[in-house]
């Protein structure tokens, strides 16, 4: 698990192109993917959004688009949904978390 503090950027990973699959966050060099606990529709918007990708279809969690590998962000996204960057969404650390890569959370944009 990590926390970051700075600059993030999302991708959509594993899906059909580049505007659906499953969440991955990055921070200088690391790639996270993202549990699907506490995800939600304004978070996958900003997402979508930041990606030129239209808005959130739907938000299939379980590792529906496949399980990553690595780190798991530890960081919940507050998100409004009309944020243009999904690092102007508010976090809050979530250090007890007791997601696994089953979990990973994935974004069909429309």
């Amino acid at each position: 698990f990590i926390d970051f503090l700075g600059h993030i950027k999302p991708r959509l990973v594993g899906g059909d192109g580049a505007c659906s699959g499953r969440v991955e966050i990055k921070r200088g060099n690391t790639w996270t993917t993202v549990c699907d606990a506490h995800f939600d529709l304004n978070v996958a918007n900003v997402i979508c959004n930041e990606l030129q990708c239209g808005i959130a279809v739907s938000i299939p969690g379980g590792g529906h688009f496949g399980e990553g590998q690595g780190l798991i962000l530890t960081e919940e996204f507050q998100c409004v949904g009309n944020e243009s960057l999904l690092f102007s969404c508010p976090r809050i650390s979530q250090v007890n978390q007791t997601c696994s890569h089953t979990n990973d959370v994935g974004v069909i944009c429309s």
